[in-house]
């Protein structure tokens, strides 16, 4: 890792990381900034949580809702990427004759979810293998 990229992360020198999936490591502008408002949050609790959690919430979608050009209330934020998934997921009418596509790359949490779903809701979850290396888009798709 180039040494300037790795100053941005309090990493163990000695470690080589490599799992910035399941618990990734927080760049330090970022982690700063959450440290700040954790500090912020512990200072006086019930204020930040009961009085100024909501408009806080609020004023971080709207950047986010004007990059992504949606309705601010349109986004609500989530724990991590496997709870946004769940909640899509289970908000799907999916039933006996429906079928659900995913590759053997499919994150291992989500393959999870994908199948227990699949044996509750009665819909057909089909896993297929991909043929690494994978040469160009139009190849993956037709071997999809």
């Amino acid at each position: 890792m180039d040494p300037a990229l790795r100053d941005q992360f309090l990493l163990d020198p000695s470690v080589i990381f490599l799992n910035h999936g399941s618990f990734g490591a927080t760049p330090r502008p970022v982690f700063e900034a959450y440290q700040a408002w954790q500090r912020e949050l512990e200072a006086q609790p019930v204020e930040f949580l009961g009085r100024r959690y909501a408009a806080l919430l609020a004023g971080a979608r709207q950047p986010l809702a004007t990059y992504l050009n949606a309705p601010a209330d349109d986004l609500v934020f989530v724990p991590n990427a496997t709870t946004g998934l769940n909640i899509v997921a289970r908000s799907l009418p999916l039933g006996p004759g429906d079928q659900v596509l995913a590759s053997d790359l499919e994150y291992g949490a989500a393959d999870r979810m994908w199948r227990f779903l699949a044996a509750k809701g009665g819909f057909e979850y089909i896993n297929r293998p991909t043929d690494l290396p994978i040469r160009s888009a139009d190849d993956s798709l037709a071997r999809f």
